[in-house]
């Protein structure tokens, strides 16, 4: 969508603001003639069955959203600008303010401008949509960006052909980002990756900064809080495409690898802000993840998301991923406690009570060894350290077998020794 279609020469005064489109509800929308003009255009080519009336469809829907009560989740605050606002796209960009020309209580919409970005796109310089295939020469993307989320030939989105969607980390470029992003939707499993190249994938392309070092700085620097412009302006496309998803009913899983976790998370936060529930038809998989594992935990269970797998996240141990996926190793109890208070039933808090204890002992002695954690330990009774020393490395290695020994230890199956005895506790407590 690199150009605009033809405009007819305009009788209006360019600088007129009038009312574009039929106000039935929700705001007015306002814009000069030159821009009603071009709406008029792609409102007319986006009747047409071609690749130009599909993106000419989806800018004119997008302008259409603005009269609703609530800001679209792809829109966000223009930088350096406290009163403009950017509705933004893979290939468009809509620029404009809330005033009340009315008079009521209600704001209107000013439009400011409209930027066509589907060269920038193209050229892998903007956050953009693309339909992934499989072919003799490797992975392959299509012509063109494609400006809304919809089901594919081999994926239709159901529950048994859920749609895979990819996010890039800090690749060189697109065509790299195809071959990595692949890799990690099929989780390093071959079966996975052979099913893969038949259905294909979609890949949300988030541009890289200009320095791989600089990205990793800020990750340490900020505990994987800040995310880039292009990173920014990608995660409100994906709480768009999240949000166009759950209006058609599609099952989705969302793959982010290494910075990609920053733009997921941010669209999931994006879509909490509005009281979104995904009705447990998205799901998502955090692989070498820099963004708080806690926070996409939080933030998948608040927007009722898919969260049967035991396994949704992988991580190398590097600093980004350590520091701000796993906030220094910290991020799994966080998880366990936001669990034990909001999603556990009364009759099960004890054993997960206890499970956190357990886990936090055992986070503790790998974090400090055997002797910080005894000397902590020491410090914090007033004991002896040589006995505290001695205690603590006869727990850690004793506990494990003597809890395996209790009886009914083993009549269920269970996956740590803090899960043991959660289930222990939890099961005598039914009898």
């Amino acid at each position: 969508m690199g150009q605009p279609p033809s405009i007819q020469p305009n009788t209006q005064p360019s600088n007129a603001l009038q009312s574009w489109g039929s106000r039935e509800s929700g705001r007015a929308i306002f814009a000069n003639g030159s821009h009603r003009q071009l709406l008029d255009n792609f409102r007319q080519l986006s009747a047409q069955q071609s690749s130009e009336g599909f993106h000419a469809q989806a800018l004119v829907k997008a302008v259409d959203s603005l009269r609703g009560p609530a800001s679209p989740v792809n829109s966000m605050l223009k930088p350096n600008h406290p009163t403009r606002r950017l509705l933004v796209a893979g290939g468009f960009e809509v620029e404009y303010e809330l005033n009340s020309y009315y008079g009521d209580c209600q704001t209107d919409v000013q439009i400011v401008d409209i930027r066509l970005l589907g060269d920038d796109a193209n050229a892998g310089r903007r956050p953009a949509l693309w339909k992934v295939k499989h072919k003799r020469q490797g992975w392959v993307r299509g012509s063109e960006p494609t400006p809304k989320l919809t089901r594919t030939e081999t994926l239709i989105g159901s529950a048994k052909a859920p749609l895979k969607l990819g996010i890039n980390g800090q690749s060189e470029s697109l065509r790299d980002s195809l071959q990595v992003v692949g890799e990690h939707i099929s989780r390093g499993d071959s079966k996975k990756h052979a099913d893969l190249k038949k259905s294909g994938f979609q890949l949300v392309y988030v541009p890289p900064e200009n320095s791989a070092w600089a990205a990793g700085w800020r990750t340490l620097k900020s505990l994987g809080n800040s995310g880039s412009e292009q990173q920014r302006l990608a995660a409100h496309m994906v709480a768009a495409h999240m949000f166009e998803a759950h209006q058609q009913g599609l099952h989705v899983e969302w793959t982010s690898q290494g910075e990609g976790a920053w733009v997921l998370i941010e669209a999931m936060q994006h879509l909490k802000q509005q009281n979104i529930d995904l009705d447990q038809r998205q799901k998502i998989f955090l692989s070498d993840h820099t963004r708080s594992q806690f926070e996409a935990d939080r933030y998948r269970r608040a927007l009722n998301m898919d969260i049967s797998d035991e396994k949704w996240l992988s991580a190398a141990e590097g600093l980004p991923q350590e520091i701000g996926g796993r906030n220094f190793g910290l991020a799994p109890l966080l998880s366990e406690g936001n669990e034990l208070i909001h999603h556990t039933p009364r009759g099960e808090r004890l054993g997960q009570t206890v499970k956190i204890c357990w886990e936090l002992g055992d986070y503790l002695v790998k974090k400090w060894g055997t002797a910080g954690t005894a000397a902590g330990l020491a410090v914090a009774t007033g004991g002896n350290a040589a006995l505290a020393l001695a205690v603590v490395k006869a727990l850690h290695k004793a506990t494990p077998m003597l809890i395996s020994s209790l009886p009914g230890a083993r009549d269920h199956y269970f996956k740590s020794t803090g899960d043991q005895l959660r289930q222990m506790i939890n099961n005598r407590a039914k009898r």
